[in-house]
């Protein structure tokens, strides 16, 4: 009889969907960039490995120009986007439970390009206090690799922010700045950053971003699933068309940034590639993900 209650019950109250899933962000304009965290939800919604069906909420958290180690500073409160008054990042993380919290690790920073000078853990041990509290919350940490440049330094950069995944046992990892070095090494002459912009990604760099994060949170190839049309922001420098920013109305991610982003938000710009190019880009993505995952397995 009671088997009988609950399958009438369930016919006339069906199971209500599953809790969206809060994707967090946190970083500085690398991040922020293109409305990243934002783009990187619209791919991934419902697709993410072990939570399939669940809509992506996405969130960020940070300031321009900062190493993330600096939230561990006493008394940091210089925050431009993410938290409420007198929270931090550490306190939001305990309150707001995000489900995922994708930092940014990196290259220049592992390596000491900006040194603690009042005694707070430097790069790598800021990291590893988050990964911390992020599982203890119940999350589950994730590694956005980032690093711009072709240097040795950046390549040992790398290095060392994979053999830190190692130690915090890191199973999601988007190899963005491995996949940048090989574009670099393969192609040239594809523009990952704009002339007009040597400090964040490109059209061409964010698509090859947006194909990492697919990657490592779905665990399926992006190969051919990416839009070939994408949202960007202006490049350079330029004038905020007034008109258009008056009438602006940001959505749900976009008004919780900073009010000076919405210059760039505003134009509602995007960007193309074709699909040779695409595809390529997609690859490349792929194949680095599928090596670092089966090198952090080992």
């Amino acid at each position: 009889m009671k088997l009988i209650l609950l399958v009438l019950a369930s016919l006339c109250f069906p199971l209500s969907a599953a809790e969206p899933l809060k994707l967090l962000f946190v970083g500085s304009s690398s991040m922020y960039w293109n409305d990243l965290p934002r783009e990187v939800a619209k791919v991934v919604d419902g697709k993410i490995a072990g939570h399939v069906g669940r809509a992506v909420i996405p969130e960020a958290v940070g300031r321009s120009g900062s190493d993330i180690r600096v939230y561990l500073e006493p008394s940091f409160n210089r925050y431009e986007y993410g938290v409420k008054p007198e929270q931090t990042f550490l306190d939001k993380i305990a309150e707001e439970k995000p489900n995922i919290v994708a930092m940014m690790v990196v290259c220049r920073f592992i390596m000491g390009d900006e040194s603690p000078k009042d005694g707070s853990p430097d790069h790598a041990a800021a990291v590893t206090r988050y990964c911390e509290a992020i599982r203890a919350a119940g999350g589950e940490p994730m590694f956005y690799e980032m690093g711009w440049g072709k240097t040795e330094r950046e390549a040992e950069g790398r290095k060392r922010i994979f053999d830190l995944a190692v130690k915090n046992k890191i199973k999601l990892f988007a190899p963005c700045s491995t996949a940048w070095a090989r574009v670099y090494d393969e192609r040239p002459d594809l523009a990952l950053q704009h002339p007009q912009d040597s400090s964040h990604p490109g059209d061409e760099g964010h698509f090859l971003n947006l194909a990492c994060f697919y990657a490592a949170l779905t665990g399926e190839s992006p190969v051919g699933r990416l839009p070939r049309t994408f949202h960007v922001w202006p490049h350079g420098k330029y004038e905020p068309d007034k008109a258009i920013l008056a009438t602006f109305k940001p959505d749900a991610y976009q008004a919780k940034m900073a009010k000076w982003m919405f210059k760039h938000m505003a134009m509602n710009q995007t960007a193309s590639l074709d699909e040779k190019t695409a595809l390529y880009l997609e690859s490349v993505a792929w194949e680095k993900w599928l090596s670092l995952r089966s090198q952090l397995h080992q």
